[in-house]
């Protein structure tokens, strides 16, 4: 999934990667060392296991340093992709067989070879331990099945649109390492082994190390250090850009002109790519308002995204339009007429009463209020992401001004992510999962039964526990249609999209932007609007394609 960290006003918090040495001062161009700084508030704890979404290598995204796909998906460019550790892949048999032919002369960390029955067992691990199954990838009908250099995996039912989720999201591991695991998704991994560009170098408590993988397959890579630091607020690292510290950071930073590029405009960039939908997530387990659908709608209709916008996000993300969800204007040829700019831009209170007054509410005072029940919840997001802890209470200001009592709670970002896997919020702002088709976003909203129901106490999809036997039909109709069908495949989606618009199990608010600000300083290289060769943030699992395309200015 989009991780995102941003800041208003001058502060900043730094979700990713940059130039910085181990105690802070600039780095040399001659030790070619990046500091990548996937989070902040964030309380480090020694565990790299990347089937944990509560992992320190998950929440810091950095597990792609050292654990690779079998392809890399350019979400930016429709139908980019990148051999990865597999070379090609074929559908058959209606697509329920994916056939991978796997790349040779790969090793692991440790040395030993990289081998099809690797690929295997991953998967083949996947489906026996689901609480594993962190990327979502379909239910196998079978065991995957090595012939030559190739892996078969047979799935239950087509799984033409699982592609980026089982070839791009899911991180390969060594068999010869996880065989002696018995609990793979909740081990801690201490000494994590792959085929990556790096390794884990040093631990503490405030800053994790890597050094190159020696037995690289994709080469040597520019960087010959990776830092990550532990940031517990978004000034530390505002001070770190505005002293020209940071290469390259992946979140908001308001004001950037005056903050970062006009400090020195030739070396000084960034671009804003937007990649998925932020919405207002709502815990929709229990009896309470935030269980009905149209209380749900009606905090929608409650909420002014133009301040979101502007106020919030610094301008960068544009106010969502739609209340399908889907991310405009890149997936626009899948949207219903009906679904179209069906979102105000701006807080809607004549909207909000018609659907509370129809659905049994009156004003009482100041709030409405149902057989003495009053619409409260509040809006967790960590203090630590400026931007989103600001956006929450901007809308907790829009929707008290129209009756409905929402407050903020703010949180350490540990805290936040551990309660949405728990399922332990009334609501939450968070970014889409993105995704190079619409299936991406909807199956990470709406899946139950893939990231919920395996591990209720440890989801790592539908956060919002929204659980519907309609849904669920709705995305394995997408999820087995040929995506050569292209009116089967938008008639599938705008399913999925009314689901979205009449059941609101999330509220789109923005359109969330894939955050990159560069310095051509110390590395030349980096995605830019004229070059978008991949997702340009520093996220999973893209960090080795952007890594390895860097140079040595």
């Amino acid at each position: 999934m989009i991780r995102k960290i941003a800041i208003i006003a001058s502060a900043m918090s730094c979700l990713t990667l940059g130039v910085i040495s181990a105690n802070g001062a600039a780095a040399s161009t001659k030790s070619h060392v990046l500091t990548e700084e996937a989070n902040v508030g964030v309380t480090f704890t020694k565990n790299f296991n990347p089937f944990n979404s509560n992992s320190l290598a998950a929440q810091m995204n950095m597990k792609s340093l050292t654990y690779e796909p079998l392809f890399e998906f350019d979400y930016l460019k429709a139908n980019t992709s990148y051999p990865w550790l597999a070379t090609a892949y074929k559908f058959t048999n209606g697509g329920r067989t994916l056939t991978f032919t796997l790349r040779t002369g790969v090793k692991w960390s440790d040395g030993k070879p990289f081998t099809p029955a690797d690929v295997a067992y991953t998967f083949n691990l996947i489906g026996q331990s689901p609480a594993a199954n962190y990327s979502g990838v379909p239910q196998m009908a079978n065991a995957a099945t090595v012939k030559g250099n190739t892996v078969a995996l047979n799935f239950a039912s087509p799984a033409y649109q699982d592609i980026t989720a089982i070839a791009g999201s899911t991180l390969i591991v060594p068999q010869h390492v996880w065989s002696r695991i018995v609990n793979p998704a909740k081990v801690v991994i201490t000494n994590p082994v792959g085929t990556g560009p790096y390794v884990l170098k040093n631990y503490s408590s405030q800053l994790v190390s890597y050094k190159v993988n020696p037995t690289y397959w994709g080469g040597k890579p520019a960087a010959t250090q990776v830092n990550i630091p532990a940031y517990s607020s978004n000034a530390s690292a505002t001070t770190a850009l505005a002293n020209g510290q940071l290469d390259w950071a992946g979140n908001d930073i308001a004001n950037i002109k005056t903050v970062f590029v006009n400090k020195n405009p030739k070396t000084n960039h960034y671009y804003f790519a937007g990649g998925n939908t932020v919405t207002l997530m709502f815990n929709t387990t229990g009896t309470g308002p935030l269980s009905d659908p149209v209380v749900r709608a009606a905090i929608s209709a409650g909420v002014d995204r133009t301040a979101l916008s502007k106020k919030g996000e610094s301008g960068y993300e544009l106010p969502a339009t739609s209340s399908s969800g889907l991310i405009l204007p890149n997936q626009g040829a899948f949207q219903s007429a009906s679904s179209k700019n069906d979102l105000s831009a701006g807080s809607n209170p004549t909207k909000v009463a018609s659907l509370l007054s129809g659905d049994g509410y009156a004003k009482v005072g100041a709030f409405w209020e149902k057989n003495g029940q009053k619409i409260t919840f509040n809006i967790e997001d960590p203090t630590a992401y400026s931007d989103y802890y600001a956006d929450a209470q901007l809308i907790s200001n829009s929707l008290q001004a129209v009756g409905i009592n929402a407050t903020v709670d703010g949180v350490q970002a540990s805290q936040w992510y551990s309660d949405l896997a728990a399922g332990t919020f009334q609501s939450a702002i968070h970014w889409g999962a993105g995704g190079a088709n619409p299936f991406v976003q909807y199956q990470n909203w709406l899946d139950y039964n893939t990231f919920v129901a395996p591990s209720p106490s440890s989801a790592s999809g539908d956060f919002g526990r929204y659980q519907s036997t309609a849904a669920e039909a709705a995305l394995k109709k997408l999820e087995t249609t040929n995506p050569l069908n292209v009116g089967a495949v938008k008639s599938a989606v705008q399913a999925l999209g009314n689901i979205l618009t009449t059941q609101v199990p999330v509220a789109p608010l923005l359109y969330g932007a894939d955050w990159n600000v560069y310095s051509t300083a110390h590395f030349t290289g980096w995605v830019t609007a004229a070059n978008p060769y991949m997702n340009p943030s520093p996220n999973d699992p893209g960090l080795p394609v952007i890594l390895m395309h860097l140079k040595t200015a």
